[in-house]
């Protein structure tokens, strides 16, 4: 085994694991999260997102996100729609209660992110930015050959 690949996945697992277990939505799995702050983000830009939409960007397989999406539902998180202009398409908004939750759990993370940045240094973290971004990037392209 490659020493380098080895280092490199007890990494990238250490710090999902890190961010998985900081529990910034109280009463929320990290993918109901996940979920909830795309939404949260979506409210600038139209209000909604599809659930393919939500797919496509969690990379959550479709049964798995029609459980968390009614999940988020019973919750009484969110709202889910079928889109007048394409019936296959089923809208999902982000309700008062899911947005309130969403705000306060953004506002925890950029503080934690805050925190982040305090202990590594400002020109630490630009230069980290740029490469966790590649990372996932190069990650993207090499799932879509396999």
């Amino acid at each position: 085994m490659d020493p380098l690949n080895e280092e490199l996945l007890a990494a990238w697992l250490r710090l999902s694991n890190s961010i998985n277990n900081q529990r910034l939505v109280e009463g929320l799995s990290f993918n109901e999260a996940v979920v909830c702050s795309l939404l949260g983000r979506a409210r600038q830009d139209g209000g909604y997102l599809t659930a393919r939409d939500l797919c496509a960007q969690t990379r959550i397989l479709k049964s798995q996100m029609n459980v968390i999406l009614r999940s988020l539902e019973r919750k009484g998180l969110i709202s889910r729609r079928q889109s007048e202009k394409d019936k296959r398409q089923v809208e999902v908004r982000l309700l008062p209660e899911g947005a309130a939750r969403y705000d306060a759990s953004h506002r925890r993370s950029l503080a934690l992110a805050g925190r982040l940045v305090a202990a590594m240094g400002e020109d630490r973290v630009r230069h980290l930015i740029p490469l966790l971004h590649q990372a996932v990037d190069t990650f993207d392209i090499i799932q879509q050959e396999v």
